[in-house]
């Protein structure tokens, strides 16, 4: 039995409708973002062992913050680092219920510093990456005396800019646009009149 071939129009139509549906399944599979909460720029003092672990939170494509995901915290193989207290440099974890994940336990190594903290999330066949940096220091007062110093000078020279470019509207104000010299001031002119001295002997 021969059945009818469907018109040309109508395969055409069942392509489309397929293709786009594929198209939405693989973007639905790549909406995930990471967004870091905590850790991003910190710097650990090594002496201490005081660091600022990395929080991050999981959210879809409609910024809502996914459960239950799986987090990878990927410290680097060698240089300035650090270890999980496994004492290896993966800390797998997973979401809670607001989507946050940490990388508890987290310890600087003995190197001086920056680096970087790779995470990845997966849920449902969704993923996603990110980049945490961060730093090792032995002495953190002097790193932060040192950015400290770094944002003052920023300010000074903003203040001198500002200062000049002040001085500078208020000259233009003051010449009020017009290419002719200002006059200088009229002083009045002032006589003295010395009156008749007469000099006689007592009366």
């Amino acid at each position: 039995m021969l059945y009818p071939r469907k018109p040309l129009a109508g395969r055409l139509a069942s392509t489309l409708v397929l293709f786009t549906l594929m198209t939405a399944l693989t973007a639905a599979a790549q909406d995930l973002k990471i967004v870091t909460l905590q850790g991003e720029g910190a710097v650990n003092d090594i002496k201490s062992k005081t660091v600022t672990e990395p929080v991050v939170e999981v959210r879809d494509s409609r910024e809502l913050p996914v459960a239950d995901a799986e987090v990878v915290f990927q410290l680097p193989a060698m240089g300035p680092g650090g270890m999980f207290p496994d004492r290896g440099r993966v800390l797998t974890t997973r979401t809670n219920g607001q989507g946050q994940a940490a990388a508890a336990g987290l310890l600087p190594n003995n190197e001086t510093g920056r680096f970087n903290i790779k995470v990845t999330a997966g849920s449902s066949g969704r993923t996603a990456s990110a980049i945490i940096a961060q730093s090792n220091s032995r002495d953190l007062g002097a790193s932060v005396r040192s950015a400290n110093r770094s944002k003052s000078r920023k300010w000074k020279i903003l203040a001198v800019v500002g200062g000049a470019a002040v001085a500078g509207g208020v000259y233009a104000a003051t010449r009020g646009g017009s290419s002719a010299p200002t006059p200088p001031p009229v002083v009045p002119a002032i006589s003295v009149t010395t009156g008749p001295v007469t000099v006689g002997g007592p009366h």
